[in-house]
């Protein structure tokens, strides 16, 4: 197993373990480090390819990456945790729950793509090639952000997804859909824990993303519904795609609701 880099913040049970999206990195959840360290142990983890943490050929497929954070979890003596993950990170975080015991799963802003083909895995980039990545990667990321956050953090952020090594971003990228396709209702079904869905955005099926208002829904949340049997639903209004970053507060206090609500052991 490929040893991850990560950002720790020494602290109490339920261990909270973040992961990040595709083309980010752990730094992400610096505002959810410094809100909920002391009271848990949190840590925020770099996948392969990402951040600090070296690429190799195996992170193209989801499930490697769930491999990885298991196997950090286990030399670190993490047992239990609540696994938080973005859009890549819901799904590695699912992966995670089915390789381990876990308190509860946290999905922000996760979706569902079909394999190969349609629009939405399209317009994620799944059909690029090399010589288009970083141009690829720029137009998923235009749409990304919400009115409020700071440009220089944007364009902070997309210049850092370019930096994933072509041939991992674009195996990955289109994994994400064989995963989904494939992998996705299977591993939601199998959930017996708590789960929290933190959503802000959904995908429309030419690829486009919108902001969600409060009471709104999404496909991806009707699909959780369907097959989630402890779950709840947060809405973060006016947020792009990580409401941990722009909306912070607000992803704060759903998760620490949900943490609060956690059935005693």
């Amino acid at each position: 197993m490929t040893v991850l880099s990560y950002r720790e913040a020494a602290g109490g049970a339920p261990a909270l373990v973040f992961i990040h999206a595709f083309g980010c990195d752990g730094s992400d959840w610096a505002a959810q480090l410094a809100h909920f360290a002391p009271a848990h142990r949190c840590l925020a983890v770099d996948l392969g390819g990402h951040g600090d943490t070296a690429a190799e050929v195996r992170h193209g497929i989801v499930e490697e990456h769930g491999e990885d954070v298991v196997a950090l979890l286990r030399a670190l003596n993490i047992a239990l945790p609540v696994v938080v993950g973005n859009s890549l990170g819901c799904r590695v975080a699912l992966e995670v729950a089915a390789r381990m015991p876990v308190r509860g799963v946290v999905l922000v802003d996760g979706s569902r793509l079909a394999s190969g083909g349609d629009g939405i895995h399209g317009a994620l980039g799944g059909g690029a090639t090399p010589e288009r990545f970083e141009a690829t990667v720029r137009a998923m990321f235009a749409q990304m952000f919400g009115p409020d956050i700071d440009p220089a953090t944007a364009a902070a952020m997309t210049a850092r997804a370019t930096r994933v090594p072509a041939a991992i971003g674009l195996a990955l990228l289109a994994d994400i859909g064989r995963h989904d396709g494939v992998e996705m209702e299977r591993l939601l079904a199998a959930l017996t824990v708590p789960v929290l869905a933190i959503q802000s955005t959904r995908i429309d099926p030419d690829g486009r993303r919108h902001r969600l208002a409060a009471g709104d829904s999404s496909p991806y949340l009707d699909l959780l519904r369907a097959h989630v049997g402890d779950l709840a639903v947060e809405i973060v209004p006016g947020a792009g795609h990580y409401p941990q970053i722009e909306k912070p507060a607000a992803t704060n206090a759903a998760l620490r609701g949900f943490l609060d609500a956690l059935p005693a052991l």
